[in-house]
């Protein structure tokens, strides 16, 4: 197992332009020791190029809706200023979990 590498982010919030190299640089180590060895260099290289803040942001508003809190403490947590975008980005979750994700599950 690769060693526990810390990340020092320091007392205040990261800026967002740095989130995504932070996970970036996560899962390159990862790769480097062999713990994604599944992956081809040209799956890490597509992987890495999606990494954003902004979609840690969707990843994590999802996480949200699927362990059941409720759309004021999702905008709450995450800032968000109107409930347009995280129902936005909850409405492929939605559907998943809804009538036709349970049909899927069942056949698939």
């Amino acid at each position: 197992m690769p060693a526990r590498v810390e990340y020092d982010v320091g007392e205040a919030a990261p800026h967002p332009a740095s989130v995504g190299p932070i996970y970036q640089s996560m899962i390159q180590r990862a790769f480097d020791s062999s713990v994604l060895a599944d992956l081809t260099t040209d799956d890490l290289a597509r992987l890495l190029k999606g990494i954003s803040a902004h979609s840690t942001r969707v990843d994590l508003n999802q996480d949200l809706f699927a362990s059941g809190e409720d759309l004021v403490g999702i905008m709450d947590a995450l800032r968000w200023k109107s409930p347009r975008m995280p129902l936005a980005y909850n409405r492929n979750l939605a559907a998943e979990q809804g009538a036709a994700g349970r049909l899927m599950a069942k056949i698939g």
